[in-house]
C-alpha cells in the first residue's frame, strides 16, 4: 500500500501539495465563468440584432424642428 502515491506516477512532490489541485480547480472555474459570460454576451448581441435600428436624425436640424435629410434620398 504504501507503493501507491503520486511519486510512482512521476509527478514527484509537485502534485502532493495539497494547494495545487486547488489551484487548478480555482482556474478552472474562473476559465468556465469567463467562457459564460462571453456566451451569453454573444447571446445577447445575437439576439439585438432582430431589432431595427432607429432612424438617425440630423443633431443640429433636429432640434430645429426641421425635416430629417438624408443621402440616400437623393
Amino acid at each position: 500500500m504504501s507503493q501507491l502515491s503520486l511519486s510512482c506516477l512521476g509527478l514527484g512532490q509537485v502534485a502532493a501539495s495539497p494547494g495545487l489541485p486547488l489551484l487548478l480547480v480555482g482556474v478552472s472555474w474562473f476559465l468556465a465563468r469567463v467562457l459564460a459570460w462571453t456566451y451569453a454576451f454573444y447571446d445577447n448581441c445575437r439576439h439585438l440584432r432582430c431589432f431595427l435600428q432607429p432612424l438617425i436624425q440630423n443633431w443640429f436640424l433636429g432640434h430645429l424642428g426641421l425635416p430629417r435629410t438624408d443621402s440616400s434620398e437623393t
